[in-house]
């Protein structure tokens, strides 16, 4: 199915939205160690992944263009603090600790590999296709960021110490990525999305998995709070989003 009924264009506006700014965001933090990371390789691995990641991003918004008839680049960086749906733990400030890193990617990373792995099954022709281009790459984000979780889990006392540390303390905002965007539940309705099993029980079996070769845990539990999928988002977005903003508003109408 090529066309999508007038009906559900908002709904797959939100999910569109959530996922193009889980993705803006993310790439845009790690960024931030361009030129700093640990050792060479990581440098060069982490701005690999921040590019891909505002690609990924980019091509989601090309694609909320063609349903709502607007510009990828005014969706991106024009609208409202409110109007954002990513969740806050893609902007939280990972205090340039390397540990915080590397926990902060593999609860976003495994989480969007489920995420497109669902999506690569929608009966929307365009989000289907464009999932499952994306899902290839994301598939190679897990595997590197589990070789990080194993580097750091099974290296010495202190660096399975400062893993665990940052992994208890992003616990709680990686389960804010399981806010559902509004409208959610008219895409299943209409069988746009499949609800083939359980979202938040796949994406802790893979952490779970990945974590205990390495000798560390996550301990969370899926939460009804409302937050970046609903437009309430905390300081560290909002710095971020300054941040991104700050060229496009000088000149909105320019080439990017």
């Amino acid at each position: 199915m090529s066309q999508l009924d007038q009906n559900l264009h908002t709904p797959m506006v939100e999910l569109l939205l959530s996922l193009a700014d889980d993705k803006l965001f993310l790439g845009h933090r790690n960024s931030d160690w361009t030129g700093i990371a640990p050792i060479l390789e990581a440098d060069i691995a982490f701005s690999s992944l921040a590019q891909d990641d505002i690609a990924h991003a980019s091509a989601f918004y090309e694609l909320i263009g063609t349903v709502n008839d607007k510009n990828s680049d005014q969706i991106a960086f024009g609208r409202t603090c409110n109007e954002y749906r990513c969740a806050d733990i893609v902007t939280k400030s990972d205090n340039f600790n390397w540990a915080n890193a590397i926990a902060r990617q593999l609860y976003c990373n495994t989480f969007d590999y489920h995420r497109l792995a669902r999506l690569s099954k929608s009966s929307w022709s365009p989000l289907s296709a464009l999932s499952k281009r994306i899902l290839a790459e994301q598939t190679i984000h897990v595997d590197h960021i589990s070789t990080w979780i194993q580097h750091l889990g099974n290296g010495n006392s202190d660096s399975k110490a400062r893993l665990q540390e940052a992994l208890d303390t992003f616990a709680p905002y990686a389960v804010m990525l399981f806010e559902e965007p509004e409208g959610l539940q008219e895409l299943h309705d209409a069988s746009i999305l499949q609800n083939d099993s359980d979202f938040y029980t796949d994406w802790k079996s893979t952490i779970d998995v990945i974590l205990n070769s390495a000798g560390v845990t996550c301990t969370c539990e899926p939460t009804n709070t409302k937050g970046g999928r609903s437009g309430k988002h905390d300081e560290d977005f909002v710095r971020s989003l300054a941040e991104l903003q700050e060229v496009f508003s000088t000149d909105p109408l320019a080439a990017w």
